[in-house]
């Protein structure tokens, strides 16, 4: 196995890793972070702060892991 197979399997799995910790994020944010919003003015807001969280989220760790595969 050459170097460039080994460091890219190591991207592989480390992207992997950061998915699922993203898609975990996302799941306890649905669960729990919305019930936040209740009793405040952003109340009728809750799924448009949530779209907004959630692309901010995947696009800064878009750009984040863009960064080391260069």
């Amino acid at each position: 196995m050459s170097e460039n197979e080994t460091a890219t399997r190591i991207r592989h799995v480390i992207g992997l890793i950061l998915t699922i910790l993203a898609i975990g994020l996302v799941v306890l944010v649905w669960n729990f972070g919305l019930d936040y919003l209740n009793g405040t003015i952003f109340e009728e807001l809750r799924y448009v702060i949530f779209a907004v969280l959630v692309i901010g989220l995947l696009s800064g760790l878009q750009n984040l892991l863009s960064r080391f595969g260069r």
